[in-house]
């Protein structure tokens, strides 16, 4: 009877998509409706019982989780080399400093915002009290040299294997910048391989998509699995994680103010003329659909140089993301870390902020990608995946908060390249 229950959910979920709803209705539905089937099950005792019914909460939940592991390898190796080969639209001595400089300040503020999300995380305890006794194993420790020499490609093909993202996205980068240096030198050769790599970019992007309109049944199953093991502890610490990360991306927002007002424009100023962009941004969760506003803002409004505006919006809803790719992915961090009884130390928040640094370069500014940031992080941790496909459930919610954060960074960095550019 329960399994057959089970079975009608995930036929409604079908059906709920099929018919077109919304994603985030069914996203946050499919969380609500695992924590009450949890709450049944627990409350007729089918903690140990009915073996098919955890059979298939399995196969569900572990279905989920491998396919948003497999897709952050292609995505990430093919966003970074796109990023990196369409800089060869940009020349010249002013050009390459402005875009130098844009592509720094951008990478800076993402590893800054993991920093202080991960402050914000261990300062408001994200994950204590939740357990994941037999899933999550504890990850071997390394010393800095190690870490570091482990990030270096020397095979690509043994990195992709070992899920050693941080190696992919060097290698990717490498790889970037020979097909730039290729294109200055004979365009006719390097014409076929950018082609491939647009193609293959875009090729991904949809593979991400498909994948992430699973969320509903993935998380409707782990919400399922957790809420029967640990009642409404999991629950709590969802509404836990949701404040922290709205904590934290005030702080960044804050800062980018502070930075804005360093750069000599008044902060009045600026946000009357690019909350437009940022109401944008959290409506639509996608950096790429605010990208006519924002360079708008910076243009016209903000009245921005033509090549600023332009090329800093763009490069930012590809790389960079302070939020998707640096908030986000330190408090998950911090949060599995927790939950393994591991100390949270300032020296492993500073390395979860390098890293994030370099792995924004693969970030794709498309709804409901940053646990691709995520995970690369993790991968390079050898931290599990369980809490990415988690918190999933609540994507929505925080992601409108994320997109705005994100699109305030870029137009952030965009008046510091600015302000501090000469022509």
């Amino acid at each position: 009877m329960i399994t057959t229950i089970f079975l009608l959910i995930l036929i409604l979920l079908a059906l709920a998509q099929f018919y077109k709803i919304s994603f985030n209705i069914r996203a946050v539905a499919s969380l609500v409706i695992g924590v009450v089937f949890g709450i049944i099950l627990r409350l007729l005792n089918q903690s140990s019982g009915d073996d098919t019914l955890h059979s298939l909460l399995n196969l569900v939940s572990d279905t989920y989780i491998s396919l948003l592991k497999m897709l952050i390898i292609p995505l990430v190796l093919t966003a970074i080399i796109h990023a990196i080969v369409n800089l060869r639209h940009h020349q010249g001595s002013y050009l390459i400093k402005m875009v130098t400089k844009a592509v720094v300040i951008i990478l800076l503020l993402t590893g800054i915002s993991a920093v202080i999300g991960g402050l914000v995380g261990s300062w408001m305890h994200i994950g204590f009290g939740m357990s994941f006794s037999g899933v999550l194993n504890t990850p071997e420790s390394h010393n800095l040299v190690d870490t570091i020499t482990g990030m270096l490609p020397s095979n690509p093909v043994t990195a992709m294997a070992d899920n050693n993202v941080i190696a992919v996205v060097i290698f990717a980068a490498l790889i970037g910048f020979a097909t730039l240096k290729l294109h200055q030198q004979e365009k006719e050769i390097a014409a076929p391989f950018i082609s491939f790599i647009h193609s293959a970019f875009f090729v991904a992007k949809k593979l991400a998509n498909m994948i992430i309109a699973l969320t509903p049944y993935g998380v409707f199953a782990l919400m399922t699995q957790m809420t029967l093991d640990h009642g409404l502890t999991t629950l709590m610490q969802m509404i836990n994680f949701i404040a922290a990360m709205y904590i934290a991306m005030l702080i960044v927002i804050i800062m980018h103010t502070i930075l804005i007002t360093l750069s000599g424009v008044n902060p009045i100023h600026y946000y009357k003329n690019v909350w437009r962009a940022l109401l944008v941004a959290f409506t639509t969760r996608s950096s790429f659909g605010t990208l006519p506003v924002t360079m708008d803002a910076l243009g016209n409004r903000l009245k921005l140089s033509e090549s600023v505006s332009n090329f800093t919006p763009s490069i930012g809803a590809t790389i960079g993301m302070n939020a998707c790719a640096g908030i986000y992915p330190a408090m998950l961090v911090v949060m599995t870390l927790t939950i393994m009884g591991e100390p949270i130390t300032w020296q492993i928040i500073l390395l979860v902020g390098a890293i994030n640094m370099i792995a924004s370069l693969g970030v794709s500014g498309i709804p409901g990608t940053a646990f691709i940031a995520a995970g690369v992080t993790f991968a390079t941790l050898g931290l599990p995946f369980n809490i990415i496909a988690l918190v999933q459930g609540v994507d929505p919610i925080i992601d409108m908060g994320r997109t705005a954060t994100n699109v305030n960074g870029v137009m952030t960095t965009a008046v510091i390249t600015d302000r501090t550019t000469k022509i």
